[in-house]
């Protein structure tokens, strides 16, 4: 049991591992807002742990949903929805998401994008990832080409809220309502377990390295050049449209404010 349990934990944490949240903006401040996950890690992991399979049993997908013609599809069944449910696909609209999965290879990365006419529908976006992730996750289940409890991980995001007023854009993560006596407690209970279980210590090793090695990556190109930046880390293009910023995720452990930014832009 303490396997098992431990083995959750260490997933539900390599989920996070190397994410690209991608935005370009056009002139009317809409665009195309991007996010890309390389979850390889935790394929690798689950590999090395788990009995050896023959190749033709490994599990593979490499697909693109194209939401827009998803609906055309099952327009039917979607006639039959209520009104909320209908509401709730229609944000969806206009959504892509793409999956490439191979066990062999030791490969899980997919990206969804979701074109925007204006910042303020990006306060919704996280719910949209949500819906849309759940959908792909009942697709892939069907075929059986992703592992249940790993694409159930994905579906989980992180409130942030966007905004552009007087010029300038911003990025807001709430910091966790987690205490950190909590955090503190839990993990130690984990540590505790690990102490007694060698295969619970092979896998926290595992996890540290990988996690140690893990990012979380911004990129915003803007339609006018950017006066500043308020992170001091973050960089800006040399032709002044494009701002960079790459956080270690032990960062963003010890503090989700760090993810946070105000871009100014020229008039």
């Amino acid at each position: 049991m303490k396997k098992v349990f431990l083995l959750l934990s260490v997933v539900a944490f390599l989920t996070s591992c190397n994410v690209t949240e991608s935005i370009i903006f056009n002139d009317n401040m809409g665009g195309d807002y991007k996010s890309s996950f390389d979850l390889s890690p935790m394929m690798q992991i689950a590999g090395s742990q788990g009995p050896t399979k023959p190749e033709a049993e490994m599990k593979k997908m490499d697909t693109t949903i194209v939401f827009n013609d998803l609906f055309k599809t099952h327009k039917d069944s979607i006639a039959s929805l209520s009104s909320e449910q209908k509401a709730n696909l229609e944000k969806l609209k206009g959504m892509i998401v793409h999956v490439n999965m191979d066990e062999a290879n030791e490969v899980f990365e997919f990206t969804m994008i979701k074109p925007f006419e204006t910042v303020n529908e990006l306060k919704t976006i996280n719910d949209q990832m949500d819906e849309a992730m759940g959908i792909v996750k009942s697709i892939s289940n069907e075929e059986g080409a992703a592992p249940e409890d790993q694409m159930e991980e994905l579906t989980k995001t992180k409130e942030v809220n966007y905004s552009f007023v007087n010029n300038t854009f911003s990025r807001v993560q709430p910091a966790s309502l987690i205490k950190k006596d909590e955090v503190t407690e839990e993990t130690q209970d984990m540590d505790s377990e690990a102490e007694e279980d060698d295969f619970g210590k092979q896998l926290e090793m595992q996890f540290e390295e990988i996690f140690s090695a893990s990012f979380y990556t911004i990129t915003y190109t803007f339609p006018r050049k950017v006066k500043s930046v308020s992170n001091t880390n973050a960089t800006i293009s040399r032709d002044g449209k494009t701002v960079h910023y790459k956080v270690a995720w032990s960062e963003i452990n010890k503090d989700e404010t760090v993810m946070n930014l105000d871009v100014v832009l020229e008039d």
